[in-house]
């Protein structure tokens, strides 16, 4: 057979060469190939086939003068007892049989290649991806032994179809690692972007399946048990068949928790335990740890066959940034716990009872900090009969601002509880910040109510570098009484400047922190332009439901900080 340039099988192997760094799998080879052996001299049959390590053929083709036929009726069966009992060789070598010996081992082979017109049948059988072999066979008519040119094409072609599949092999493993690598991204923007972890994770293994996985779920430790937290299946059908076995333990994740090395979980897939219907005999287990301690597992569930299998560098990976994030949004809950218990030990559980007055409070948390905030507010029944309604705003957060709320507090109180002016002590409080040289102010307010009588109730208004409260008439109509004064613990001097008013049935006054008007709209503007209408807009409401209305915004504004407001509402009866 002449193998100059001119001659046809040389111009095909050189075609399929060039193919061969082109095509994603072997199939977009099939019909340059199969045609091509077919122009060798005396081919009147091509076979080719894929075996899977069992040694079944998971894909087999058939290509005579009639044309190319995938996956022909019978032709599996076929390959396997052609098969039966051979071991394939070390070196691919191709076989040279006649007709009467394919017969006794697969008749129905046989009588395939003789409607072919052929007389003999050359195979030959070699290795392709890992665990699996390619068959390839030629049935020819021109006697035995065969051409040496027909056998050395065999063996070009078969270096071909490997070339092939290592080709498309590595296209595959790229794009595993791009998806990897994009999955990895996406996952730590998801994970980054919430501290609600529950939901985050949600998302997190809804990236990873179907990219990944088959199937998905994050065990978290609570309460001394391991809970599935987050879940997802490629069939949306069997996700709550997923849901329901991983919640009553009907999963082998625990039994390779607690009987084998954490460093070879996620090495190998193994048998998952769910149940048939799950669909997902397979499974590959990390432990999440992070800094030292195990937060949970994450697990990625497989199909039979499928080529799903993420390597261990990603697993190990995703599975760090899993359990920090994790251990983050735990720490963060705690701390927040932490801040809100301290908050409201800084507050007055209850408001004592003033006959004739009706009182309320509420207190907006800003959610961005981990920080105790300096507002705080108080009522100090007085030993003459007059109760003294107080709100202040300490500068800053955290630990030093919350040592000068309780300092506060402490002062003014045990002030008024004595019987000493409002008046007295502000300026007491801030003497005694000025000796004591703290480094951070105040802003205060007090409102100071003389005994009750069903016609009305007299006050008496001080603000220390606060906003002044807001009177609402039962009418709607809402006034600012005139009172002011500097910061406390500043300077020497206060400059109070009191302001008298006098409250009539179903009046109300309100006293609150700057956190309410720094409120803003989408447009960008403060809620302190449209307090008053809004507060006019409320006047029907009971107490509580007004302020409720109010550190929400009245709808529009987002009160995004601390903000705390009192409001004394004069109920018509006598002290």
């Amino acid at each position: 057979m002449s193998t100059t340039p001119h001659d046809p099988w040389t111009a095909r192997l050189h075609a399929l060469w060039r193919a061969a760094f082109e095509a994603v799998t072997t199939r977009g080879l099939s019909d340059e190939l199969y045609s091509g052996l077919l122009t060798l001299p005396a081919v009147r049959a091509v076979l080719g086939a894929r075996l899977a390590a069992d040694g079944i053929a998971s894909v087999t083709r058939w290509a005579d003068h009639d044309g190319l036929r995938t996956q022909p009726a019978g032709l599996v069966a076929d390959v396997w007892a052609w098969r039966a009992g051979r071991s394939p060789a070390g070196v691919p070598v191709v076989g040279e049989h006649s007709l009467a010996e394919v017969a006794e081992a697969a008749p129905a082979l046989a009588e395939r290649l003789r409607a072919a017109g052929a007389t003999e049948f050359l195979v030959l059988d070699f290795g392709v991806a890992a665990g699996e072999r390619g068959l390839l066979g030629l049935g020819t008519s021109a006697g035995l032994p065969a051409d040496t040119s027909v056998v050395a094409a065999l063996h070009q072609v078969a270096e071909v179809v490997v070339a092939t599949d290592q080709h498309a092999s590595q296209l595959r493993e790229l794009d595993d690692l791009q998806a990897q690598d994009a999955i990895l991204a996406e996952a730590s923007l998801q994970m980054g972007a919430s501290l609600d972890i529950d939901d985050t994770l949600r998302a997190v293994v809804r990236i990873a399946v179907p990219g990944l996985a088959d199937g998905a779920a994050i065990h978290v430790h609570r309460d001394g048990r391991m809970v599935p937290i987050a879940l997802a299946h490629v069939d949306a059908h069997r996700e709550p068949t997923l849901a329901a076995s991983l919640r009553a333990g009907q999963w082998a994740g625990e039994q390779v928790v607690r009987g084998t090395d954490p460093a070879s979980w996620d090495e190998h897939p193994r048998p998952s335990g769910l149940p048939e219907e799950a669909r997902l005999p397979q499974m590959t287990i990390s432990v999440l740890r992070a800094h030292g301690r195990d937060v949970g597992l994450l697990t990625f569930f497989h199909r039979e066959g499928s080529r799903r299998r993420p390597d261990r560098t990603f697993l190990r990976n995703l599975a760090g940034r899993a359990a920090l994030a994790i251990d983050n949004a735990t720490l963060y809950e705690r701390r927040r716990r932490d801040v809100l218990s301290l908050q409201q030990h800084l507050l007055p559980a209850v408001l004592p009872d003033v006959p004739g007055l009706e009182f309320a409070a509420t207190y907006n948390v800003a959610d961005h900090s981990l920080e105790v905030g300096g507002d705080f507010y108080g009522l100090v029944p007085q030993p003459d009969g007059r109760a003294t309604a107080l709100i202040g705003d300490v500068c800053g957060r955290g630990a030093p601002a919350a040592a000068l709320t309780g300092l506060a507090r402490h002062t003014l109180e045990t002030a008024l509880e004595e019987g000493s002016s409002a008046e007295h002590a502000l300026v007491g409080l801030n003497a005694k910040l000025l000796r004591h040289d703290v480094s951070r102010f105040l802003t205060l307010a007090t409102a100071t109510f003389e005994p009750a009588e069903p016609s009305g109730v007299g006050l008496t208004l001080l603000t220390a570098g606060h906003p002044p409260p807001l009177v609402l008439r039962r009418d709607g109509t809402v006034g600012q009484p005139p009172c002011s004064g500097r910061l406390v613990g500043v300077l020497p001097e206060l400059r109070l400047r009191a302001a008298t008013e006098r409250l009539t049935p179903g009046d109300t006054l309100v006293l609150y922190t700057d956190g309410l008007t720094e409120a803003r709209d989408d447009a960008g503007r403060f809620f302190e332009a449209d307090l008053a209408p809004t507060l006019a807009g409320l006047r029907g409401l009971p107490l509580p439901e007004l302020l409720e209305a109010l550190v929400t915004g009245g709808g529009r504004f987002q009160v995004g900080d601390d903000a705390a407001v009192l409001a004394i509402r004069h109920t018509g009866a006598a002290a």
